[in-house]
C-alpha cells in the first residue's frame, strides 16, 4: 500500500493528499462498512431513472455500465463546520474528498459483492444471484435502508432520491451485527446469538407461513400434513417477522401420527438473514445458522438430498459448545428446537441449552409444550485545509456519527396512523406506554398538563416514537396547525446538515462538470449553496409574508427573522439591478442562490431555534393534553398495541413529495417522519 501527503496553509489553498486500498476480509471482501459506505455513495451518485429491456419497463434503475462507470472514478466529498480554537467568534469549514477508483472488472466484482449482500438485485429476475454485464438492477429494501442511514449520517442532500423512497419498499428493521476492529469477522457470543435469532425465530409469534399444528385433541383419523417445499405465503404474511415456518404431521415408525414443530427449509434460512441483518454474503449467514445448530437452538430434521444435488457446508467452533454444521440445500430441512423456542420466546439471556436430538416428535393426543477481489481497490483521498471565516460556533452532532456496527434493530416507518404500531421501534418498550397509559383520564389529563416536565417529556417520548409521531401529525393536521411539527422537523434536519454537508459524483457526471467552467469543482462552495438555499426555503415555507405554511408565532419573534434575512440579502446583493432571489434549491444554477456567508447562515438558524423552542413549548402545552385522549392514540396504548415481537419490516415509504427540505427527514435526519 503505497501513501503520498503533502500540507499547506490554510490561506494558500493547499491539500493533503493520500491513498491507500480498502481493507479486505479473510473471503476477499471489502470490509461490512466499507462496503456499505461505497454502496450508497454509488446509489447517491447515480441517476436511478426508468430503463426498458423487451418491451418492460423497470422503475428506478441502473444499468452494468452506469454503475461502472460512475465506479471508475467515484468522489464523495464531506464538509465539516466546527468553530475556531483559537478564535471562536469564527468558523473552521474542512473539507474531505475521498475518490475511489478501480477498473471495470473490480467495478464488477464490486456490484457483484453487492448483490451478494443484498444490497442490489437483477430488476428483471431477482432470484439471479450473478451480476451480468448488460444487466437492469433496482436496489433492495435491505439497501434503501443502509442507504437511508448513509443520507442521515452525512447530511446529503439528496432530492433526486425521493422517488426512490416514496415508491419502493424498505426494509424498517435491520439487524446490525458487532464486528470485531481487526478483521470485520461477526463478534459471537451467547448474548449476540439470542439476539439475532430471537428475531429469526419470529419471537413470541413465530413467523408460519400456513396455519400452525392446533394442539387441541382431534376426533377422528388424522391426515398427514408433509412439509411443502413452495408454499404460497397467505395475505399479509410479512418475511420479515421471521424466517418461513410450517408444522409438519407425519406418522412415527409405530404408526402413531406425530407433529413436528417449526420446520424451515436450510436455503430460506440462510436468506432470510441476508435480507434482514448485516450478514454481507451467504457465507456469513451460514456461519451464523452452524452456531444456532452448535449452541441447539435449531437442529437438522430431514436431509432429502440426492447425489449431485448442490449442498453447501458451513461449520462453526466454540470453546465451550464444541463444533457444529449446518448444511443448506434446496432438499435440507431444519426445525427449532425445545431450547430454541424458549430462547425465542424469552427475552434477555437465557441458559445453556442441552445438547439436541435430531427429531421431535408430538403425539397428536398430547397437548403441545408451551411455546416459550476487491483488494486492488484503490482509494484517494483529499483532505482540504480548513477554510476559516469569521463566522460563530456550529453545534456539533455526535449522533450522525453512530457506528453501522452493532446488534440494534433500527426503524424506518412509513405512512400514517395506527398502521404504524406494529413497524415501528414502539414495540416492546413498556416504558413508554408506562408514561401515558396511567393518566389519559380528563382530570390527570387536567392536573399534568400544566406540569411543564410532564408535558415536555411526553411531548419527546411522541416525537422520538415513528409510530406516536406519525399519529401526532395526522392529529394536527386535523386542528389545521400541523405546520408546527414540520417546521420542528425541518429545523431540526437543517441544523444537522449545518454540521455536516456530503455529496458525491460519479465518472460521468464529473466529465460533465467540467465542461462547465467552474462547475462543481469545489465542493465546499457547493455544500455552502446547499445550506444557503435550505435556510431560505424554511424561511420561505414558514416565516415570510405569505408563505404557504405561515406559522402562528409571536410578531416580535417573526420580524426578527424578516428583518434579519431582508439586511443579509441586501449585504450580498450583487451590483447590477437584478433582483436576489432565494428560492433556489441545492440542484438550482448556483448564480440564482444568494451568497450567504456561513456567519449569515449560522445566525439565521439561531432564528430559528428560537422559534423551535417556542413551537415545542406550544405544542407541549396545547396539543398533547388534547392528543392523548383522542380514540386513537388510546387504541394505540392498547396491551395488544405493546406485544414485544410483531414487527414488519418492510412497508412502502414515506410521502417524500414535498419540497426538497420537507422531505428530507426521511432523507438526512434522525428518525424519518413521512411529512404532511
Amino acid at each position: 500500500m503505497a501513501s503520498t501527503a503533502s500540507s499547506s496553509q490554510p490561506t494558500a489553498g493547499r491539500q493533503q493528499q493520500s491513498s491507500h486500498m480498502l481493507k479486505t476480509g479473510r473471503r476477499g471482501n471489502p470490509f461490512c462498512k466499507d462496503t456499505h459506505d461505497l454502496f450508497a455513495t454509488l446509489m447517491v451518485s447515480l441517476d436511478l431513472s426508468d430503463r426498458t429491456r423487451f418491451f418492460r419497463t423497470y422503475p428506478n434503475a441502473f444499468t452494468t455500465d452506469d454503475a461502472a462507470t460512475n465506479l471508475s472514478s467515484l468522489r464523495f466529498s464531506q464538509s465539516n463546520r466546527t468553530s475556531d480554537p483559537v478564535d471562536p467568534q469564527r468558523i473552521v469549514t474542512t473539507t474531505t474528498t475521498t475518490t475511489f477508483s478501480m477498473s471495470r472488472d473490480i467495478a464488477k466484482g464490486i456490484c457483484q459483492h453487492f448483490m451478494d449482500a443484498r444490497l442490489i438485485e437483477n430488476a428483471a429476475d431477482p432470484s439471479s444471484l450473478n451480476f451480468k454485464d448488460r444487466g437492469i438492477y433496482q436496489i433492495t429494501p435491505k439497501g434503501l435502508h443502509i442507504l437511508e442511514r448513509f443520507i442521515t449520517k452525512n447530511g446529503i442532500s439528496a432530492d433526486h432520491l425521493v422517488p426512490v423512497f416514496t415508491s419502493q419498499p424498505i426494509c424498517m428493521k435491520l439487524l446490525h451485527l458487532e464486528r470485531r476492529t481487526s478483521d470485520d469477522e461477526i463478534h459471537i457470543s451467547r448474548s449476540v446469538i439470542d439476539v439475532v435469532f430471537r428475531r429469526f425465530a419470529g419471537g413470541r409469534h413465530p413467523n408460519y407461513i400456513n396455519e400452525p399444528h392446533d394442539p387441541r385433541p382431534v376426533v377422528g383419523s388424522i391426515v398427514p400434513r408433509p412439509f411443502v417445499d413452495n408454499a404460497r405465503p397467505p395475505p399479509g404474511f410479512d418475511r420479515a417477522g421471521g424466517v418461513e415456518l410450517q408444522d409438519v404431521t407425519e406418522k412415527s415408525k409405530a404408526g402413531q401420527p406425530v407433529v413436528v414443530k417449526q420446520v424451515f427449509l436450510s436455503t430460506h434460512g440462510i436468506d432470510w438473514l441476508v435480507d434482514y441483518s448485516t450478514c454481507c454474503c451467504r457465507e456469513e449467514a451460514g456461519e451464523l445458522m452452524a452456531h444456532f445448530v452448535r449452541y441447539g437452538l435449531i437442529t437438522l430434521y430431514l436431509d432429502r438430498s440426492k447425489t449431485g444435488d448442490r449442498v453447501t457446508a458451513s461449520e462453526a467452533k466454540g470453546t465451550i459448545s464444541g463444533e457444529a454444521e449446518y448444511r443448506q440445500g434446496a432438499k435440507i430441512l431444519y426445525r427449532i428446537t425445545d431450547d430454541g423456542r424458549r430462547a425465542a420466546a424469552t427475552p434477555g439471556p437465557v441458559s445453556q441449552p442441552a445438547a439436541a436430538s435430531s427429531t421431535h416428535f408430538i403425539p397428536l393426543n398430547e397437548a403441545a409444550p408451551p411455546l416459550s477481489k476487491p483488494a486492488l481497490l484503490k482509494v484517494a483521498s483529499t483532505k482540504m485545509e480548513p477554510k476559516v471565516s469569521s463566522e460563530g460556533k456550529s453545534d456539533s452532532d455526535v449522533d450522525s456519527q453512530t457506528d453501522f456496527d452493532r446488534v440494534v434493530d433500527t426503524t424506518f416507518v412509513g405512512g400514517t396512523g395506527l398502521s404504524n404500531v406494529s413497524e415501528s421501534a414502539f414495540v416492546g418498550k413498556k416504558a413508554l406506554a408506562d408514561l401515558f397509559k396511567s393518566d389519559t383520564s380528563d382530570a390527570a389529563v387536567a392536573g399534568w398538563s400544566k406540569d411543564q416536565h410532564s408535558t415536555t417529556t411526553r411531548l419527546r417520548a411522541i416525537l422520538d416514537e415513528p409510530a406516536l409521531r406519525a399519529l401526532f401529525r395526522d392529529f394536527l393536521r386535523a386542528n389545521y396547525c400541523d405546520e408546527n411539527l414540520a417546521f420542528w422537523i425541518d429545523v431540526t434536519d437543517f441544523r444537522r446538515r449545518f454540521s455536516t454537508t456530503s455529496s458525491a459524483v460519479g465518472g460521468a457526471a464529473q466529465q460533465a462538470a467540467k465542461r462547465k467552467q467552474g462547475a462543481a469543482s469545489n465542493a465546499m462552495e457547493t455544500h455552502q449553496q446547499n445550506l444557503v438555499a435550505a435556510a431560505l426555503h424554511i424561511y420561505h415555507t414558514y416565516l415570510a409574508p405569505l408563505s404557504p405554511s405561515e406559522l402562528n408565532i409571536d410578531h416580535n419573534l417573526r420580524a426578527d427573522v424578516v428583518n434579519y434575512v431582508n439586511r443579509a440579502l441586501a449585504e450580498v446583493a450583487p451590483p447590477s439591478n437584478r433582483p436576489v432571489t432565494s428560492s433556489g434549491s441545492s440542484g438550482d444554477d448556483p448564480d440564482m442562490i444568494p451568497a450567504l456567508r456561513a456567519t449569515q447562515v449560522q445566525t439565521l438558524l439561531r432564528q430559528y431555534e428560537r422559534i423551535q423552542e417556542h413551537i415545542f413549548r406550544l405544542l407541549a402545552t396545547d396539543q398533547v393534553p388534547r392528543f392523548v385522549r383522542t380514540e386513537p392514540f388510546l387504541a394505540l396504548m392498547e396491551p395488544e398495541a405493546l406485544k414485544n415481537d410483531a414487527p414488519s419490516s418492510t412497508t412502502n415509504s414515506p410521502d417524500l413529495s414535498k419540497p426538497p427540505l420537507a422531505a428530507s427527514p426521511a432523507l438526512g435526519v434522525g428518525p424519518p417522519v413521512p411529512p404532511a
